[in-house]
């Protein structure tokens, strides 16, 4: 009888098996990068010549092979990194299928020259097409060289459908800029049509904290790392060390954002989203952060199977990885704020994370109080959080005070005698300009302001429960069944921050009070944003960060006007209740509160030409 389903032969699966491994020639460089870095090779140099379509040739002086396992290299499925299927539970390898010098050898010309320590020759075999055409011995050092030229030659459809030279050069470097940075203790090299393209030196030093910032600098330059801190965190044995960027260093995309989760680069969108909850409100909507991490897993939790190509990983726990994450990030910015103030930026970022000082958070809000017309008024009206206030309201609430005294010690900073003398020259409209030894500093007064203010109302509502207020009009929430299921999971936690919700149909919830602190809030966008962020976290973190939001918009309406020019006694209180902020270099929305101006960079805009 005759069959529509028929077995195909080996030429045929392979060049299949090829062209989902293989898509350009940058995807074959990835392949044999991960084999040398699996080798345990310390050095590893790629040459490619018209952006690898000629050549690629990559060197390393890792273990190499005998002439047995070389030819079993050759095979489909013929690995030395599983021996079993529970094997893939406790991976540490970059590669383990072995499909993928089969499948380059499938469709190029290729040469694999390698040799083991302590023996007499290497071994050399020469490939086309997937036909072995020679093996033999051959003399090399301990290591190993492959060869691949005329990529696709017999694949004429896929050589068809490749980009320029120069666009897969420039993938091929995106892919040795993410292996050094994956790896700063090896050696990386990549020359293009005879010329070094990029080149890491060995480090001189000895803990991977300092090798990695080292080899940051090597590959992605000081604008990069100049605007960075230092992270680490570790529960268990989940850990994370690494560097993330300042609030200020944010990009409007994703990608400067650098993942390695065993030393494999990665993406995973959960744990870019866990790592921008830890920055709060620091970040502007619409900015993402910039940062290089490595974490640390134990093979049982991830699944690198997901991808032909490794690219994107599966997590066991999600929830406690997300945690760890969102607390490194924010001890990580606290202490880095905290050593940045003390020193009123003179110093890089790195510098200051290098002190490694612990932050405390304060034990108690700073008095609530600013001044306005050359008196002092404190936020009494903000202790009735039961009892909005109208902007017609407000001035009648405001009662004048004495300037309140200023603590001997300022809470998360060192004690106020260390920090250095800042005297307020004199204020314009909108703005404070003051000096110290370091230079001159430009304070946008309401982004002052509003730091200020937020941080007061956070600190306040933390210290009292939560006050409702009911709403004369019920609001009538319709959402997906997936957002539904989420918001029955955390109706307990929603009903204890103030949002009075209660289920009113199938994918129907009634919502009778909200927060007073909230005032006259639009509800409409508070539970898009509220069900958004539910269904994009795994835990309940979005309601503090929820929270935190309001907070800041709060902080943001009410800060004085950028219009007014404060006194010099005005000016020198509110930059007094800066210093003493857990974040005082941004405002609740993210934007710099300061610029500093040192003397060296005073003396470069008056050097001569």
């Amino acid at each position: 009888m005759h069959t529509k389903i028929r077995i195909l032969d080996e030429h045929t699966i392979n060049k299949i098996a090829a062209g989902e491994v293989i898509e350009n020639p940058s995807s074959v460089v990835k392949e044999l990068i991960e084999n040398s870095i699996d080798a345990g090779a310390s050095e590893i140099c790629v040459e490619i010549h018209e952006g690898g379509r000629q050549l690629i040739r990559i060197s390393d002086n890792g273990c190499g092979m005998n002439q047995d396992d070389a030819l079993l290299s050759l095979e489909r499925h013929a690995t030395s990194k599983l021996q079993e299927v529970e094997d893939m539970e406790t991976l540490t390898t970059m590669g383990f299928r072995g499909e993928a010098i089969p499948s380059i050898a499938s469709i190029s010309k290729f040469m694999l020259l390698t040799a083991q320590e302590n023996t007499q020759n290497g071994t050399l075999i020469l490939v086309e097409g997937g036909k072995v055409l020679r093996c033999g011995p051959a003399a090399r050092s301990v290591g190993t060289t492959i060869e691949v030229k005329s990529l696709f030659f017999n694949v004429p459809v896929r050589r068809k459908f490749q980009k320029s030279p120069s666009f897969d050069t420039h993938e091929i470097l995106k892919i040795l800029t993410i292996q050094a940075l994956a790896h700063p203790h090896i050696q990386f090299e990549l020359i293009s049509d005879h010329k070094s393209v990029l080149r890491t030196p060995p480090s001189k030093q000895s803990s991977f904290k300092e090798i990695l910032y080292e080899r940051m600098i090597d590959v992605l330059g000081n604008d990069f790392a100049k605007d960075v801190t230092f992270l680490e965190g570790q529960e268990g044995d989940c850990r994370i060390i690494g560097y993330i960027g300042q609030p200020m260093a944010s990009r409007p995309s994703k990608n400067q954002q650098f993942l390695f989760i065993n030393q494999r680069a990665v993406s995973c969108p959960a744990i870019a989203f866990a790592i921008r909850e830890g920055y709060g409100t620091a970040l502007a909507a619409g900015r993402y952060p910039v940062f290089m991490l490595h974490l640390t897993l134990p093979g049982s939790l991830i699944d690198v199977n997901v991808h032909p190509q490794k690219k994107e990983v599966r997590i066991r726990q999600e929830h406690l990885i997300k945690n760890l994450l969102h607390s490194a990030v924010q001890k990580a910015l606290h202490i880095q704020e905290a050593c940045a103030t003390h020193i009123f930026a003179a110093q890089p970022s790195f510098m200051a994370a290098k002190e490694e000082r612990t932050f405390t958070p304060p034990s108690s809000p700073p008095p609530m109080s600013f001044s306005f017309g050359g008196q002092f008024f404190d936020h009494s009206l903000y202790d009735e959080l039961d009892s909005p206030k109208t902007a017609a309201e407000i001035p009648q609430k405001i009662k004048p005070m004495i300037p309140p005294p200023i603590p001997a010690t300022l809470p998360a900073f060192p004690p106020a005698k260390e920090l250095p003398e800042v005297k307020v020259l004199t204020t314009i409209k909108g703005f404070i300009l003051a000096e110290n030894g370091n230079g001159l500093y430009l304070i946008d007064q309401r982004a002052a302001h509003s730091r200020v203010l937020f941080e007061q109302l956070a600190a306040r509502q933390s210290q009292n429960p939560l006050s409702m207020q009911r709403l004369l009009i019920p609001y009538t929430l319709e959402v997906t069944s997936l957002e539904a299921s989420k918001i029955k999971e955390h109706l307990g936690e929603l009903n204890a921050i103030g949002i009075q919700i209660q289920e009113f149909g199938t994918n129907t919830f009634l919502i009778d009070g909200l927060p007073s602190l909230l005032g006259n809030v639009d509800i409409e966008l508070l539970m898009e944003d509220l069900v958004k962020a539910l269904c994009d976290s795994a835990h309940v973190q979005p309601f503090k960060q929820e929270k935190e939001k309001q907070f800041a918009r709060l902080a943001n309406k009410i800060t004085i006007s950028a219009e007014r020019k404060l006194s010099l006694e005005e000016a020198e209180t509110l930059l007094k209740q800066l210093w003493t902020c857990q974040t005082p270099r941004f405002c609740a929305l993210g934007k710099p509160t300061l610029v500093a101006l040192t003397s060296d960079d005073l003396l470069y805009f008056f050097k001569h030409k």
